[in-house]
């Protein structure tokens, strides 16, 4: 097998955490929230979500912070999707390079990753690392570079459609879409194939043999 490369994105593929993030934020604000429904903010990022409910660009800082600090002490390994963690395992024993790629700010992206208890150095593009976020290609072609990634062997795996399109506009093609509770009104249409579980997807059953 020529080298294979994964790219996770991590809020709703690595922690089933898109409503954690959605009761958080209506905690936090929740008068601006009360007529919102969490799928309208599947694979926004803090600023943009703030900006769709409409909160004032000057008050946005204090309340991204008092967002991410409670998201953070709520956060726990329960969160972690089936197989995350034994599939990483095993592309850290079989030396596998793999990165995460999210539009979450750094400090959000490290506190879902650390769940994991990684044996190796993590890469991470963090939404705060790049000038455009997904939908924009620049947070994969990013995380390709890192990685040196063969743009033909690299799996992708995406639970959102703005996700898939930073993928796809990336050149990358073998995009799984992997849904959950809150990724109903998502359409998907530039994945490869959508699963319900890791283990449908060949590369990954063949790391098993």
């Amino acid at each position: 097998m020529d080298k294979l490369t994964v790219i996770f994105d991590i809020d709703g593929v690595i922690v089933d955490s898109e409503q954690l993030h959605f009761d958080v934020l209506r905690t936090v604000v929740t008068e601006q929230t009360q007529y919102i429904a969490a799928q309208q903010l599947i694979g926004l990022s803090i600023e943009e979500t703030l900006s769709y409910i409409g909160i004032p660009p000057e008050q946005q800082p204090s309340v991204s912070a008092q967002i991410i600090e409670t998201y953070k002490a709520k956060l726990a390994k329960k969160y972690l999707r089936p197989g995350v963690t034994d599939l990483i395992n095993l592309l850290e024993q079989r030396h596998i390079p793999f990165g995460f790629v999210s539009t979450a700010p750094r400090d959000v992206c490290l506190a879902n990753i650390n769940l994991l208890e990684l044996l190796t150095p993590i890469k991470l593009i963090a939404g705060n690392d790049v000038k455009c976020t997904k939908p924009h290609p620049e947070p994969y072609l990013t995380m390709m570079t890192q990685l040196k990634a063969n743009i033909n062997n690299t799996i992708v795996i995406e639970d959102t459609d703005l996700g898939i399109s930073s993928a796809y506009d990336a050149g990358l093609r073998k995009i799984y879409a992997w849904p959950h509770k809150l990724s109903s009104q998502q359409c998907y249409h530039q994945a490869t194939a959508i699963i319900n579980h890791l283990d449908e997807i060949v590369d990954f059953a063949k790391l098993k043999n």
